[in-house]
């Protein structure tokens, strides 16, 4: 995951950040005498974050072996949560900081896609999930293995009684063995229309959807303040997205267009899938163009018909 433009940071010594730190939405980061990196957080409030960092210090353990490490800590403003949620994301991941819990890296990912069938029902396709390039169809959850993936879609069907066989994860003909224990409504006997039963399948799969890329090239969310909290607190920002690859956070317009229009890789992030997905569902952020910087309409919002 590439690391995210760093934006200009409030510097504080330990001593004297339970006073100063500012009130406002921001990442914060903390270092040591040596200047290692040893934790990276976000909050909406970034002073009551660290005063609960020292409470929780006061009892023996690992917290408290981490706060008594700590010389400086840095806060970096932003101007709503979402750009907090996506720079803490990529910082952790980009910088590993020693005491964030290490984020799991499989070498090889699975996931669903649907194909229709000659008679109309949506099969369900195991496929390599390639972390890089474009998103030009959605597809169904993340699994460390092929066995995961068909594991959680047999426990589906067995909750929802959608057929295995229609499915195309049980070989044969005629009625499955499932529809003669009453396990399946009986797609593969006629009892159950195609369209019912990819009705009821999309819905069983629908908080595991990964969904297209509905842009033609990159975007920015621009994030907007609430209210001024702190002086630093820059007023908006613009994070810049293409096909769901998140390259970076910007105080500054023309500096979002321009990393927008330059080449670069793009490599798919679950968490970052996560967090810019729920700003459009949310409308928390206005979509503009990251070519000419026009706004577009948001095909997740909250107004939009499914």
């Amino acid at each position: 995951m590439p690391l995210p433009n760093r934006n200009q940071a409030q510097v504080l010594c330990a001593g004297e950040a339970q006073e100063k730190a500012p009130r406002c939405p921001g990442v914060y980061r903390f270092f040591s005498n040596e200047d290692v990196l040893l934790y990276v957080g976000k909050s909406i409030d970034i002073r009551t974050r660290l005063n609960s960092h020292f409470t929780d210090a006061k009892q023996p353990g690992r917290h408290q072996q981490l706060m008594g490490s700590v010389r400086r800590v840095e806060c970096e403003l932003t101007a709503g949560e979402t750009g907090a949620l996506l720079i803490e994301n990529a910082a952790i991941k980009g910088e590993a900081p020693l005491y964030n819990r290490r984020q799991r890296r499989s070498r090889k990912l699975w996931t669903q896609r649907l194909q229709q069938d000659n008679h109309g029902f949506l099969q369900v396709i195991a496929s390599d999930f390639c972390p890089s390039g474009r998103r030009n169809e959605s597809v169904f959850g993340l699994f460390r293995s092929r066995h995961h993936l068909e594991e959680r879609l047999r426990s589906i069907a067995r909750e929802q009684r959608l057929c295995l066989r229609v499915l195309g994860y049980d070989r044969g003909r005629g009625p499955c063995f499932q529809h003669q224990l009453a396990r399946c409504a009986g797609a593969c006997a006629g009892a159950e229309t195609a369209q019912a039963h990819n009705e009821r399948l999309l819905a069983s799969l629908e908080s595991q959807r990964i969904a297209a890329w509905p842009f033609p090239g990159p975007v920015l969310l621009e994030e907007e303040r609430r209210e001024r909290l702190h002086e630093q607190q820059p007023k908006r920002q613009f994070h810049v997205l293409d096909n769901w690859s998140y390259l970076g956070t910007f105080n500054r317009r023309d500096q979002a267009l321009h990393t927008a229009r330059a080449d670069k890789a793009l490599s798919f992030d679950r968490d970052s899938y996560r967090i810019a997905f729920r700003a459009f569902r949310d409308d928390a952020c206005a979509v503009l163009d990251g070519a000419t910087g026009e706004s577009l309409h948001n095909p997740f919002g909250p107004l939009t018909k499914p």
